[in-house]
């Protein structure tokens, strides 16, 4: 459920609908990528937890066929946003891409995206026709670019709720599909489906195990007792749909099509996910895959990356053995990780320090092999080894696309609420301003349900649904 404080705030601000019709309210959390990452999108296992911070979608139907979208945070920071279309622009679009443009050409609304473009997702892939325009408003305790899935939450928690006001019943992993799609094809981020999965599908308390081909649950991992999880923003911007998260993947997919041209001269069959291969197999076979290539070369070569959510572009050099190495073998440490994880659950001490180096060498890999690190992160990432184990903080790593966003860290319970605020005033130092510091944990979307809520004499009364 949510917070005390956050229900009372959302029903706060409840006067601001019309009280003629009910609200349809969806609530997700943002979420915290402990291991696996930029892995995702060639196949690998992933483990996710959800945290307490995350975004409230509230729908109801208009007069008119108006869409309009409103955000704002709900600790008051920054000004509100908002934007209005007619719903008839996105039922009639010629497709993806005239709605990409359309967001993309009005800056001022482009943030609209998310939202505007999993309402899009939802009228194309399901055929549906709303039977009037809706406003929206959104609500959020999870900050954009902080590398927390900030933007999956927008479109989850946008899909719940139209799903709910529209009763059509769509499921955990429809939702999730829906959502990458809008992030693909409108907002134009070629992400995997893991966050879209671990926001829908999470669970309070646990980690969601995700195999990303294309994503299943595949179970829940216990957090062991007296530890958990926290994430502290690095204070750098992140985005999905910047170069170097983009030319990472262009890199793995690359490399997929060397591997795969290698395998059939040997008679083998394709890899449909790079993540298909042990570390033992690409280890016979990295000195065959070029260190880097520009994209020229490449396409003259071999003609295309089979990678529809991103376009290779002629003259940019793209380093490929770094991203194909850290696929492979960070599909290795997260399982290496969950079992860690278990065998420390079941009373064998050493699998918190265990599981913690395993995300401290996900974090060199992603600096050394796909380079999407940056100093920033790479102190916070420091400070927790400097502090180490014996005193209760077993490990710490980039999150999400990296570039930026927040470092996840986990360590025993005691051992957070003494040294996190320590960490975080050092950082501030160095950044002028303090970093953000997420822990916590809450319902995944599904996990949540919906709410309906009707007006009454003097205010609104609710249930759930």
């Amino acid at each position: 459920m949510m917070k005390p404080s956050e229900v009372a705030d959302f029903e706060r601000r409840l006067n601001g609908f019309i009280r003629a019709k009910p609200v349809w309210v969806a609530r997700v959390p943002a979420r915290l990528d402990v291991m696996g990452g930029i892995a995702d999108y060639s196949g690998a296992n992933v483990c996710q937890a959800t945290l307490g911070a995350g975004v409230l979608a509230a729908v109801q139907a208009r007069r008119d066929r108006l869409v309009r979208i409103r955000t704002e945070r709900a600790d008051g920071e920054g000004l509100p946003a908002e934007t209005e279309f007619p719903l008839e622009e996105m039922e009639d679009a010629a497709g993806y891409e005239s709605i990409r443009a359309r967001f993309a050409a009005h800056s001022l609304a482009s943030w609209a995206a998310y939202a505007g473009g999993s309402l899009v997702a939802l009228l194309r892939e399901e055929g549906i026709r709303p039977p009037a325009g809706f406003t929206l408003r959104l609500l959020a305790t999870a900050p954009m670019n902080a590398g927390i899935a900030s933007s999956a939450a927008v479109e989850i928690s946008t899909l719940c709720a139209l799903n709910a006001w529209l009763g059509l019943g769509l499921g955990a992993d429809r939702i999730a599909q829906l959502g990458q799609i809008a992030e693909n094809r409108v907002v134009g981020a070629p992400c995997g489906i893991m966050d879209q999965i671990a926001i829908a599908s999470g669970r309070r308390g646990k980690l969601v195990h995700i195999l990303c081909r294309p994503g299943s649950v595949e179970g829940r991992v216990d957090v062991p007792k007296g530890t958990g999880f926290v994430g502290i923003t690095s204070m750098v911007r992140h985005s999905v749909a910047a170069a170097p998260y983009g030319e990472v993947r262009i890199g793995a997919f690359m490399g997929r099509r060397i591997l795969n041209r290698l395998r059939k001269q040997k008679g083998l069959p394709p890899l449909s996910h790079l993540t298909e291969l042990s570390g033992a197999e690409l280890a016979a076979e990295e000195r065959q895959v070029p260190r880097q290539m520009t994209g020229a070369d490449f396409l003259a070569r071999y003609r295309t990356h089979e990678d529809a959510a991103t376009v290779i572009r002629p003259g940019t050099v793209y380093r490929i053995r770094g991203p194909v190495r850290h696929a492979v073998l960070e599909n290795e440490r997260v399982l290496r990780f969950m079992e860690a994880l278990r065998s420390a659950r079941s009373g064998d001490a050493s699998g918190c320090a265990a599981a913690g180096r395993e995300m401290l060498a996900a974090h060199e890999s992603y600096r050394d092999e796909c380079r999407l690190s940056v100093p920033e992160v790479d102190a916070l990432v420091e400070a927790v080894r400097r502090i180490g184990p014996r005193k209760g903080l077993y490990g710490a790593k980039i999150t999400g696309g990296g570039a930026g966003g927040t470092v996840a860290v986990f360590g025993r319970r005691e051992a957070l609420k003494k040294h996190i605020p320590g960490i975080a005033a050092e950082h501030a130092r160095r950044m002028g301003t303090a970093p953000d510091v997420f822990g916590g944990t809450s319902p995944g979307a599904f996990e949540f349900g919906a709410r309906r809520y009707a007006p009454r004499a003097g205010g609104w009364t609710w249930q759930a649904i």
